[in-house]
């Protein structure tokens, strides 16, 4: 496998190497790197360059906080569609999940995990971040710089910016450990099995007042149904497409293989190939989303009715029977939790 970035990670660095006075040609030369190719924010850089440019350029500068210096020129904008994304997620939770999720449009050497509970700081979930491709010894400085740049995106919310309580590096930051503390403004942790943010476990969760739901979800859908994560299977991308369309006219194979570019006949054989079928995938959604509509809403058995795409009441009631062995006015009543 390839491991790439998008050079929009590199935004700043030029400026940064004219305010340290040392010329950056060279470098950029050493690995193969063009100026033109570093002005197309969305060219694809091999990581193992990207890395080896900053470990250079580190050394050159006699900087050892380079990266960070170059996260101050850059905002959640470099993030493309996950910066919207980060600013119109309801949760920290949920930016996190969904940037987790979608970063490899970032590149394929970027990973980032969620560890709830966190490890290092009590009543905390940790936010890792990974580069792959690369050595350990390669990475410290872009290291810093995602550590850099996913902190300024963060902090353009709030309460996103009172959220995270500490960082920890993967390595020592030897002479540098000051410009680490004075760029987070927070406790720093050396030597550490990842790098990582440190979130406040009771702020997780917590709703983010300022956000339009509507512009969050339609991004979400967006990334979900045009960028399917590497390796997913094409039964995952149906049920994602095929979800926000139960109980509309479109909640069909034809439109849903519309949507992901797919003859249908190719759709109905790819899922039997998964041995998955489309309209299993769609009663399994009916199911969940009955279940969930009946025993967590107030709406009327004709509206669920209606909502799940049933043509009268008395269909919803049997496809209860069915899946609950029980009718849905019983389920609705019980208020628990069924298999």
């Amino acid at each position: 496998m390839t491991y790439v970035i998008r050079a929009a990670a590199l935004r700043g660095y030029t400026k940064v190497m004219q305010e340290l006075g040392v010329s950056h040609a060279k470098l950029l030369e050493q690995f193969a790197i063009s100026d033109a190719t570093l002005r197309d924010e969305d060219a694809l850089l091999p990581i193992g360059a990207v890395c080896g440019l900053l470990e250079a350029s580190s050394m050159a500068t006699k900087c050892p906080d380079l990266g960070l210096r170059i996260a101050k020129h850059q905002d959640h904008e470099v993030l493309g569609i996950l910066g919207l994304v980060m600013m119109n997620a309801s949760t920290p939770a949920e930016a996190a999940s969904i940037v987790s999720r979608f970063i490899f449009l970032q590149g394929t050497a970027l990973r980032i995990d969620v560890q709830d509970p966190g490890t290092l700081i009590p009543n905390t979930v940790a936010i890792n971040f990974f580069i792959d491709g690369v050595s350990a010894e390669a990475q410290r400085q872009a290291l810093q710089l995602t550590l850099g740049m996913s902190f300024q995106a963060g902090q353009m919310r709030d309460p996103l910016r009172k959220t995270i309580r500490a960082v920890s590096l993967p390595h020592g930051a030897g002479g540098s450990i000051g410009q680490y503390q004075k760029f987070f403004g927070l406790p720093v942790y050396e030597n550490q099995p990842h790098a990582a943010f440190h979130c406040d476990a009771a702020a997780w969760n917590m709703p983010i007042g300022d956000v339009v739901p509507k512009v969050g979800q339609i991004v979400k859908e967006h990334l979900e149904r045009n960028f399917p994560v590497p390796g997913q299977s094409l039964a995952d991308r149906v049920r994602i497409v095929l979800r926000p369309m139960i109980g509309t006219p479109q909640a069909n194979r034809e439109d849903v293989a519309r949507i992901l570019a797919i003859h249908p006949r190719t759709l109905h054989r790819q899922l039997l190939a998964e041995k998955a079928s489309f309209q299993d995938i769609k009663d399994t959604l009916r199911k969940e989303l009955a279940l969930k509509y009946l025993t967590e809403t107030n709406a009327t058995l004709a509206q669920l009715s209606a909502l799940l795409g049933f043509p009268e009441q008395s269909a919803l009631s049997r496809a209860c029977r069915k899946w609950f062995d029980m009718p849905p006015i019983t389920i609705r009543k019980s208020r628990k939790k069924i298999g």
